[in-house]
């Protein structure tokens, strides 16, 4: 019995070293809502507007004529296995929290454990990855922002000849089609749209899905993939956050790295659904907290689906190809068909693509070992692929009297974004842009590349 005496001390100096280490933090902090990563709603995302002076300077004399738009569906539920995982934990875990505070121990205040005392989930079987209605919002706000970008290309009346929609086999992303084009054609116009039939394996959105090699190598790779996430969790930056945050919800002892993640996961859903209230999973974690969750979050995306792996850009040339065939055909015949091309799909498509342009490139890669020197990293999922996330690129028709020439505009988030990798200003050259297009759009070979090279 001795040695229970012995586990019985070291966690009452553990916890008496927490308290006298002052683990409430003072004040309350508001939540960041936008450093959640992935599950980052899209009206709290950051957006770079720096550079609309230059890009407005650049295309003086020009006239968009096609816009090619990819779209991450908005908000959403949890999916089957979040759903399941914090379903399975947080119910009785609320309890255990509130238990704590009757005790004296812990640290949330009594608006949140008031949250907490019969907390049960907000959603149910129904709901998993469906759009949530905050994902509605979302994306009928993105298709007014971008109908008054270019209201001579969208003039309010849907014509099938003009635009092209498309979207990947779950019901989210035809949700987000939806709603993008009620808030682009009005509640009037919606109705009348005969949205097309989405089908598998589709190439240019969930090119991934498709592809053998890289369900292999990649995505079910534990070895190579997750493992700088892995060893993050063992390192002290990570480990004084569950120590820290278990503390606060009055535990004696800090909570498993599973439980961990589903209090955080759940905070960052009801952030995203609810904006003008806080949740109660949320107030254990400080600012520092947060970014050290999203860089746990961060880990895995980077490996998964950007250039943590050189697989993830070269599955993404189909899209790139789309991109190529539709522009080179505007600017050969002077006619463009279809005016507007909007697509919808998912965050692992984003950031695919995203990497194979070579935007937000950070200086080095993501490590188990340099969180604190990539605090300031340019690639983070806040960033690159919230709810709702979305990059455009859009043809210009320029004229200088007898002379014409094309340019592409980049917009993420809506906003110019410049391309430096590819060409130099803010709006590129066609003539800049098409021969790195065209030598994706040549050796582009989905079946060659995803074909799976066993030993023999």
């Amino acid at each position: 019995m001795r040695w229970m005496g012995i586990v019985v001390m070291v966690v009452m100096v553990w916890w008496e070293c927490c308290q006298a280490s002052h683990v409430c933090h003072g004040g309350e902090e508001p939540i960041p809502r936008h450093r959640l990563a992935s599950k980052t709603g899209y009206f709290s995302a950051e957006k770079d507007t720096r550079h609309w002076k230059q890009f407005k300077e650049e295309v003086v004399g020009c006239t968009a004529s096609q816009v090619w738009l990819l779209n991450r569906h908005g908000t959403r539920y949890p999916t089957q296995n979040d759903m399941g995982r914090m379903t399975a934990v947080l119910p009785g875990l609320s309890q255990k929290i509130v238990a704590n505070h009757q005790q004296g121990r812990g640290c949330l205040k009594e608006k949140e454990l008031e949250q907490l005392q019969d907390w049960f989930p907000p959603y149910g079987p129904h709901d998993k990855e469906q759009l949530q209605e905050t994902g509605y919002d979302e994306l009928a706000a993105l298709g007014e922002y971008w109908r008054s970008l270019f209201p001579h290309l969208f003039d309010g009346h849907f014509d099938s000849a003009k635009f092209k929609v498309d979207f990947t086999v779950k019901n989210r992303t035809g949700q987000s089609a939806y709603h993008f084009l009620r808030g682009m054609f009005g509640e009037d116009e919606v109705g009348n749209i005969e949205l097309p039939q989405p089908y598998s394996p589709n190439f240019i959105l969930r090119f991934y899905k498709a592809c053998p090699r890289w369900l292999r190598e990649v995505y079910k790779n534990n070895e190579t993939t997750y493992k700088e996430r892995q060893l993050f969790v063992l390192t002290e930056d990570f480990q004084n956050v569950a120590h820290l945050v278990s503390a606060r919800l009055g535990f004696m002892h800090p909570l498993t790295p599973d439980d961990l993640e589903a209090v955080y996961d759940e905070c960052r859903y009801e952030s995203a659904w609810w904006a003008d209230r806080s949740s109660a999973w949320c107030a254990p974690f400080t600012h520092h907290d947060f970014e050290v969750m999203e860089y746990h979050a961060d880990l895995k995306y980077y490996y998964e689906d950007s250039y943590g792996h050189p697989l993830n850009t070269k599955t993404a040339c189909r899209t790139l190809s789309d991109i190529y065939l539709h522009f080179r055909s505007t600017v050969s015949t002077s006619e463009a068909r279809p005016q507007g091309i909007f697509y919808f799909a998912h965050d692992k498509t984003i950031m695919k693509v995203l990497a194979s342009l070579g935007m937000f490139r950070p200086r080095e890669h993501l490590r188990h070992d340099n969180f604190q020197s990539m605090r300031a990293r340019v690639w983070r999922t806040s960033y690159v692929s919230p709810f709702s996330a979305n990059l455009g690129l859009v043809l210009y028709r320029c004229s200088e009297g007898e002379h014409l020439e094309h340019k592409v505009g980049i917009f993420f988030q809506g906003h110019p974004t410049p391309l430096p990798e590819l060409c130099v200003g803010v709006a590129c050259r066609w003539e800049e842009l098409q021969p790195w297009f065209a030598e994706k759009h040549a050796t582009c070979d989905l079946s060659k590349l995803c074909m799976l090279h066993d030993e023999l």
